[in-house]
């Protein structure tokens, strides 16, 4: 009897274990080698198919071969969700860190109003110069096919003097994104201290579509740096009210409403400069 009841005990163990890891498999980020797309990281990729495969592709950045870029293209197409309610406006936000606390507020604010929040890539360490330089905004943009991408950028060019180049940097963003027939908006970075022009330099290329962040006064991290949770709600509210007003979204609903899942994440490791 006593050995009975012990393997009934280990088999709702094991079941619980299972559902676990199946309710956490979609909440899992995809973790991707940046800035070229050809690989995914063996080691944190958590989808087991995707690693196996991955791991006889030789880990060089310079490869010229066509066929590990294929390979990793193949299996990352599987990833991208073709399911969802393509009737609605399909939006990407896209940036550094900043993403952090500004994912949920931005899924929220969207799901309240209507729209298709298709996903996050949350690129950490990123500055203009990565997204401007390398394939990793033409490649989300063809995956994900948004009508428009929301884009949290600069907080790591705070204090950059080469701001003749950022602003070069600044503009190959926006025309990837015009040659690309898709609508944008960029929110300025929550600078926590004076930066030294970068705000000036985005403000000046993106005109009426930019925020700037940096005038509000925002909740901090225990980081100091970053905008807590808390001041990404408040930060959020901010944008979306002036979003609206400029007739890009209509945001204006705010609905005492609970979301179950997850957003779809891809996060990018640091840039090697």
């Amino acid at each position: 009897m006593k050995k009975i009841i012990g393997l009934g005990i280990c088999l709702n163990i094991l079941f619980f274990v299972f559902l676990a890891k199946a309710t956490w498999f979609n909440h899992m980020p995809i973790y991707l080698k940046s800035p070229t797309f050809k690989y995914v990281h063996p080691q944190e990729n958590p989808i087991k198919k995707i690693r196996n495969k991955i791991s006889q592709v030789n880990d060089s950045i310079d490869s010229k071969s066509e066929k590990p870029k294929k390979l990793i293209s193949k299996e990352l197409s599987k990833l991208f969700d073709t399911k969802t309610n393509d009737s609605l406006p399909r939006v990407l936000l896209i940036g550094d860190s900043q993403l952090e606390c500004l994912r949920s507020p931005v899924r929220k604010r969207l799901k309240d109003n209507g729209y298709n929040f298709v996903g996050s890539v949350i690129w950490y360490g990123s500055g203009t110069k990565h997204w401007a330089s390398t394939d990793t905004l033409n490649y989300f943009l063809r995956n994900f096919k948004p009508d428009i991408v929301l884009i949290a950028l600069g907080l790591n060019e705070l204090f950059v003097n080469d701001l003749d180049q950022r602003a070069l940097y600044a503009q190959q963003i926006k025309n990837k994104l015009d040659a690309a027939h898709v609508a944008y908006y960029y929110i300025g970075p929550a600078a926590w201290v004076k930066d030294k022009g970068i705000t000036k330099v985005l403000a000046e290329t993106f005109g009426d579509l930019f925020y700037p962040s940096h005038q509000l006064t925002l909740a901090r991290a225990a980081d100091g740096r970053h905008p807590s949770q808390t001041g990404g709600k408040v930060w959020f509210d901010a944008v979306a009210s002036q979003i609206t007003r400029q007739g890009i979204l209509n945001l204006s609903m705010v609905k005492d409403t609970t979301y179950k899942g997850h957003d779809r994440t891809v996060i990018l490791k640091v840039p090697q400069e």
